[in-house]
């Protein structure tokens, strides 16, 4: 028998059956890697969405072959902007029976995560999908966790000597949100024509309330909101982004609404475009009783001031009930593509106590480097002590995870150290925020080893209310007393 060849088993081209497996809409996709279709995985709301296809006319035999490859392309932005999601592989046989594995499994071999925005190839080890007869496999499956949209592409075999794809170089985009407005106050929000308002707590996007606009009778209704800092500086953002549900059913029993966005700088100066204007980008129309994002580019607002806008204003047509939420700005930077060290504690002036713990700088235990910072506080319960970044401020956004090396020398836990570690971020402002190394949005991480070096990760995505463009301080909070030492603290793509 002649060795196998790298073959593509399903391009999405001709042949392609889609079907929603868990939680999606599945339909052919016009984002593609090669040619010109796709599987498109939609979904609006909550976590596992899983979409199928078939892989050709009838059952594929794999075992003529060493690894299944696929390109993955990610428009979410969960991960702190970044995507940098792992994908689920479901193979299914003719007879029903199924195996999963996920591309970042033991045994599947190594894959990068999902980039936003980018196609990223990744491949899984044939010999890791057990249990099911890989002589006649029918149908493939891709589970995502979060929702959004997800398009994947030209399914491929390789033999034990192939080449598997490989990323591109850089590190994918990363989005930059910019909390405008989310309508958790009063005086946040303001009537300019037909409009009565107040804050909503039984139906909003996010938060506790949004804005609810309300008017009987009418045509032409303008409302809007005050940014939190007012003025705010759009600048370098993209577009500008907001939440609405309208109740109304004037268009043949349906809502189906555009919405004028007009924006005024500090000067008084204002200029409106409207959802449907082809400078603003692709946006839906409203649907009854749905929630509903539109966004304007921002580049389509040519009269004002960008490094200044005080109000953000809608319009509507037709009287009747709406709720405005969530006014984001969203912008873009470029991923990072290597660690930063922020502090390697190699010099006297980068640490700091905070509460019993006493500090120095240790020569004989060091992780890297000539030095790192040894904690030691005889008694009590709860320290904390932390670090300045080399360059102060310094800016986390093109990062996705903030990590640190820490040896423990205590045996309270049964005679071992088995600690988890809280690590709390500082911006100039003050504004702080702490998520522990066993959480569940920091990312999975060991506990502390007795006398050994432990690194620990935390995704910058697990914090909020602090501006991660600036970040002044990196502290550390453990619970027994005892002599700790922390190096090379890094921010990682």
């Amino acid at each position: 028998m002649p060795p196998a060849e790298t073959i593509i088993i399903q391009d999405f081209e001709t042949n392609a059956t889609p079907y929603d497996a868990y939680n999606v809409t599945t339909s052919i996709g016009d984002v593609a890697h090669g040619g010109v279709a796709s599987l498109k995985s939609e979904s609006g709301e909550g976590e596992w969405h899983t979409a199928g296809v078939n892989l050709g006319d009838g059952p594929v035999d794999l075992t003529p072959y060493n690894r299944l490859c696929f390109w993955v392309y990610d428009t979410t932005t969960f991960n702190n902007g970044m995507a940098a999601n792992t994908v689920g592989v479901r193979l299914i046989d003719a007879a029903g029976s199924q195996v999963e594995r996920y591309t970042d499994n033991e045994g599947v071999g190594a894959n990068p995560k999902t980039r936003l925005e980018e196609w990223v190839p990744m491949c899984m080890n044939l010999i890791s999908f057990t249990d099911i007869d890989q002589t006649q496999v029918e149908k493939i499956e891709f589970t995502m966790y979060w929702a959004g949209t997800y398009y994947f592409d030209d399914i491929t075999l390789l033999p034990t000597d192939a080449e598997a794809p490989l990323v591109g170089a850089g590190g994918g985009g990363k989005v930059i949100v910019t909390n405008i407005q989310g309508f958790e106050a009063e005086e946040t929000y303001y009537s300019d024509y037909q409009a009565e308002l107040s804050l909503a707590t039984d139906i909003f996007h996010g938060g506790a309330s949004s804005l609810k606009m309300f008017y009987e009778t009418g045509e032409w209704h303008a409302f809007g909101g005050y940014p939190s800092t007012r003025p705010v500086d759009l600048s370098s953002m993209d577009k500008i982004c907001f939440w609405i549900m309208d109740t109304t059913t004037n268009n043949n029993g349906a809502a189906d609404n555009t919405v004028g966005v007009k924006l005024f700088d500090a000067s008084g100066a204002n200029e409106e475009v409207w959802t449907d204007n082809a400078l603003a980008g692709m946006n839906g129309k409203t649907v009854t009783n749905e929630w509903v994002q539109m966004c304007i580019n921002l580049p389509a607002y040519t009269t004002v001031d960008l490094t200044q806008i005080d109000k953000i204003q809608f319009a509507l047509y037709w009287a009747g009930t709406y709720y405005v939420d969530d006014i984001q700005g969203y912008g873009r930077v470029e991923a990072a593509t290597e660690p930063a060290v922020a502090q390697d504690f190699e010099t006297e002036g980068g640490y700091y106590s905070d509460y019993q713990a006493e500090l120095s700088l240790a020569t004989d235990v060091i992780h890297g480097g000539a030095s790192s910072l040894k904690m030691f506080y005889e008694t009590g319960e709860w320290h904390a002590f932390g670090a300045y970044p080399g360059t102060r401020p310094f800016n986390a956004l093109p990062y996705s995870k903030v990590c640190f090396w820490i040896m423990d020398t205590t045996t309270n836990n049964n005679g071992a150290a088995d600690n988890t570690v809280g690590v709390k971020l500082f911006d100039p402002s003050g504004a702080n925020s702490e998520i522990w190394t066993d959480h569940a949005g920091a990312g999975e991480n060991p506990k502390t080893v007795t006398n050994e070096w432990v690194q620990m990760c935390i995704n910058l995505s697990a914090y909020s209310g602090i501006d991660l463009s600036q970040i002044d301080k990196v502290q550390f909070a453990l619970y027994w007393a005892g002599t700790y030492y922390v190096d090379d603290i890094t921010f990682e793509p």
